[in-house]
């Protein structure tokens, strides 16, 4: 029988547990008895993310240092200011339209090379309290100034470039002529032969063969070196801007402003406009008690255009004789084309009236303007006698 005591390091090595449990002697690793036993290649194992995150370090500081030479190379200081030194120099025009918004205004002055960016003005624009009393208008500032300096200069109606001129709505071309020359010096020969090619500024050519009625009323701000065409060409550009907003068909442009112009002349409260837009619809169409047989218009202030004569209440029976295509007493149907420059309110009536079956009007107090409207002769007699005892009590 065989001696079976073990040692106790023999014990140990048959249950190691690496060996799975088996109690088979397992040869030994190397080293002296007892030495503790490493792992192939655990030093490098070890080292290894050390050098990873030394390379990634590296590498940012590498990248970061060229990134900072390209600046360095491509961006100044200077560059990077929002503003001018400023006081500025030389000169710039820039127009503030009507309705601009102190955005508007600093893309505008940014454009012009007033100043060099938008921010600082933007701010300065919302902070100042009369800022939005800044007049549209054509302005004379200078390049290369602040933003203060800039807004200053713009809140002072003194920087005004050229001449303001305000074209009331109504006035017929030799009115608008005479009004614009004594505000530019433009003589009133140069407007009138810049006006003859009308369809040279893109008007369509009309039966009337005039550019009467396509100037559009209003402000303007016309420098020195404008010209007769350059002042037409404005004035048309708006009454065209106009027209296209309302989204009024081309082929009708001649007609609608027709239509507007004769509201604008007859009655002097714009509440009244699509009034008489309806009822010149009504009487050229034979609606109610005309029984479908189209009426004259029998206006008064056709009558004003052939003679020349501004607006009054009535004609006499000599100029209601006149014979003129503009004659409405006369002649059937509009007259060749518009007798005036309508407003918008004429314009917004024109284009869409309200509905009604007047065929007559008259204003009963002349000093107020109040026009009454009727469907009937009978009712249009009413309001006749109305404006006589009105007439006969006012001298």
């Amino acid at each position: 029988m065989k001696d079976e005591h073990h040692s106790f390091d023999e014990l140990a090595e048959a249950q190691d547990p690496e060996d799975g449990g088996s109690g088979a002697p397992r040869p030994r690793r190397g080293g002296h008895r007892g030495e503790p036993r490493r792992r192939r290649g655990g030093f490098f194992r070890s080292l290894l993310p050390v050098l990873l995150v030394l390379a990634v370090v590296g590498a940012l500081a590498v990248g970061g240092f060229q990134g900072y030479r390209w600046v360095t190379a491509n961006v100044s200081v200077e560059d990077e200011a929002p503003e001018f030194e400023g006081p500025g120099s030389g000169e710039a025009l820039v127009e503030v339209g009507e309705g601009d918004t102190g955005t508007d205004i600093a893309a505008t002055l940014v454009e012009e090379g007033v100043i060099k960016t938008s921010a600082p003005f933007i701010t300065l624009f919302s902070s100042t309290q009369d800022a939005s009393k800044i007049e549209p208008g054509v302005y004379r500032l200078k390049q290369e100034m602040t933003s203060a300096d800039a807004l200053t200069m713009l809140m002072d109606p003194e920087n005004l470039a050229g001449h303001r001129v305000i074209v009331p709505e109504g006035l017929r071309l030799t009115q608008i002529w005479a009004l614009l020359s004594e505000e530019t010096g433009i003589p009133v020969e140069e407007f009138e032969a810049a006006a003859k090619d009308y369809t040279s500024y893109g008007i369509p050519k009309n039966k009337a063969g005039t550019l009467e009625g396509y100037l559009w009323p209003g402000r303007y701000d016309i420098l020195e070196e404008h010209t007769a065409e350059d002042v037409i060409e404005m004035m048309w550009g708006r009454m065209e801007e106009q027209l296209t907003e309302r989204e009024i068909p081309k082929d009708q442009w001649h007609t609608t402003l027709t239509y507007a112009s004769l509201a604008e002349m007859e009655v002097r409260n714009p509440e009244d406009y699509g009034k008489v837009v309806r009822t010149i619809h009504n009487r050229l169409e034979g609606t109610g008690e005309a029984k479908g047989s189209p009426m004259k218009l029998q206006f008064d202030s056709t009558v004003h255009y052939v003679t020349g004569k501004s607006a009054s209440v009535g004609t006499t029976d000599a100029e209601r004789a006149t014979d003129s295509p503009y004659n409405t007493y006369l002649k059937d149907g509009l007259p060749p084309g518009p007798i005036a420059a309508p407003g918008a309110q004429a314009l917004d009536a024109a284009a869409d009236p309200p509905e009604g079956d007047w065929l007559y009007f008259v204003a009963v107090n002349t000093d107020t303007g109040e026009t009454k409207f009727a469907a009937t002769w009978a009712e249009h007699e009413e309001n006749v006698k109305e404006w006589q005892a009105w007439a006969a009590s006012n001298g």
